[in-house]
């Protein structure tokens, strides 16, 4: 298999290491997140009822369950990160399509946590010694814990429902009542068995020693049991045809193992049964998680299978294209993308235009107007200090990212499309009032000589360098009639025809190179 071809159907390792991966790790994930939900809900209860019976002797035990839940809820989170990655990997169509569609309560599932650890442990703070308070926190703690097996509960029964993502996708999860009682037992399957395992949990943890409480976990164990047969029989309804004989024989052996249990919590004999209990106990735990992942697996199978076959037709349509393309990424590799032609229509083009008239794309947004490249009349060096270090106080940018060669190269396209290095041709002599003009207006910012007055100098930006930059006659005259909006430069259009032209002529003489 090749990654780059469908980076989703890339698997980092063998299918049957990653179906062992997930089924350990999900395993022990499993145990932490059952032990910490029925640790939460043995505590509350057990809080309400030495509140309620007026048993203020028990809330030390009670303390010490909820105490409990820290290093469980700890175990717990740290734990579903592998499962959670194995599965992303393994299942990623699938589970990126579930939690897609629940994407806003998949979501919901960080802030739940949040508020369900510090309300369960502010719960478990100096526990009895305000009643109203702790019970507050504590059904905020365990309701917004509950919520979250629900979420994913929910994702996990849509993700093996591969039929129903587009119907979920228009019409929402409720479109289904066959899902819908597929999630509703499956959610009280697992609050039945945090009950089961949270019990035994403490019936070994922090009852040892106590009949009394062994007794009260007894029964409290003996009746999750009993609830898990009666929701385990419409949840195996809400999945007939899809166990197959191994799911089946994962089931017996789970219900086998209830019953099992349900036998030994038959007398309050809870001395003698906590190892029974123990060997047991894992027993119903693999066998759920057995007939859990071969549900899943069954049900997506069909789903990759699908997937790696479309990837085949995907890879024999393209394979048609394959030479064409080569063919046309060899001839973009022999292209040079550093000469000037290139160079001009990256960086030049969107501002100056294709023919350099200043109507690139980019110059209506643009406060000073882009110069017309085909008028301008200068010398090399002079216009490559200002491909260099741009034009202060304009849009002009700085190119120094380009080294000389790619500058001269670049000089070079400029010259060649627009004569830009070549003399401006000029009227006639200049009239003595054009050149009054001159030295009284136009040298304040240009300079007797063309070459900046000090004035002109801290201008921003700055009038060109007559000496060694001109513009056409017929620029120039427009620039010296409308004047060169974003700058100083203002229009002259009160000025005699001839003394403009006078000007512009001028104007154009001074350049010395």
């Amino acid at each position: 298999m090749k990654p780059w071809e469908d980076l989703f159907l890339a698997l980092p390792l063998p299918e049957h290491w990653l179906r062992g991966m997930l089924f350990v790790t999900f395993g022990l994930h499993l145990l932490f997140v059952l032990l910490m939900l029925g640790t939460a809900m043995i505590g509350l209860y057990s809080f309400l009822e030495a509140w309620f019976l007026g048993n203020p002797e028990q809330q030390p035990w009670n303390k010490k369950v909820v105490e409990s839940h820290l290093g469980l809820k700890s175990l717990a989170v740290v734990l579903g990160v592998a499962p959670l990655l194995v599965i992303q990997v393994y299942y990623s169509d699938a589970f990126f399509t579930a939690t897609g569609l629940y994407a806003y309560a998949w979501l919901a599932v960080i802030p739940l946590l949040i508020v369900a650890f510090l309300s369960i442990d502010a719960f478990g703070h100096k526990l009895g010694t305000r009643p109203l308070l702790h019970l507050l926190f504590g059904v905020v703690g365990l309701c917004a814990l509950l919520t979250v097996p629900a979420i994913f509960t929910g994702a996990l029964s849509l993700m093996e429902r591969p039929a129903f993502w587009a119907q979920v996708a228009s019409q929402g999860p409720a479109s289904d009542s066959g899902y819908l009682m597929h999630w509703i037992f499956r959610y009280l399957h697992i609050l039945g068995a945090a009950v089961v395992f949270g019990g035994i949990f403490h019936l070994v943890f922090s009852a040892t020693g106590n009949s009394e409480r062994s007794e009260r976990l007894g029964r409290w164990i003996l009746a999750a049991v009993l609830f898990q047969v009666v929701v385990g029989v419409p949840l195996l309804v809400t999945i007939k045809g899809t166990l197959g004989g191994p799911g089946l024989a994962a089931v017996t052996i789970g219900t086998s193992a209830a019953m099992a249990l349900i036998w030994l919590f038959r007398a309050p004999v809870f001395g003698i049964i906590r190892l029974r209990v123990l060997l047991l106990s894992p027993v119903v735990l693999v066998a759920m998680l057995s007939a859990r992942q071969l549900i899943q697996d069954s049900a997506l199978t069909e789903v990759r299978a699908q997937a790696l076959a479309n990837r085949t037709l995907k890879i024999a349509a393209l394979a048609v294209q394959q030479p064409q393309a080569l063919a046309a990424f060899n001839t973009k590799l022999r292209t040079v993308y550093d000469n000037g032609k290139t160079i001009y229509a990256g960086s030049c083009r969107p501002c100056h235009g294709q023919n350099g008239l200043g109507d690139g794309p980019a110059a209506r947004r643009l406060l000073i107007p882009a110069e017309d490249l085909s008028s301008i009349r200068a010398d090399r060096e002079y216009i490559n200090a200002i491909l260099l270090k741009g034009v202060p106080g304009s849009d002009m940018p700085y190119f120094t990212f380009f080294d000389r060669a790619k500058l001269d190269s670049l000089l070079d396209e400029l010259d060649g499309r627009f004569t830009m290095f070549a003399r401006a041709t000029t009227p006639g002599a200049i009239g003595p009032e054009s050149r009054k003009i001159w030295d009284t207006t136009c040298a304040t910012c240009h300079g007797q000589g063309g070459g900046l007055s000090t004035f002109g100098r801290a201008l921003q930006p700055a009038p060109p360098d007559l000496t060694r930059y001109t513009l056409t006659f017929a620029r120039t005259f427009a620039v010296i009639t409308e004047g060169y909006p974003g700058t100083v430069m203002q229009p002259y259009r009160d000025l005699p025809e001839a003394v403009r032209t006078d000007l512009a002529s001028l104007s154009l003489q001074l350049r010395k190179r």
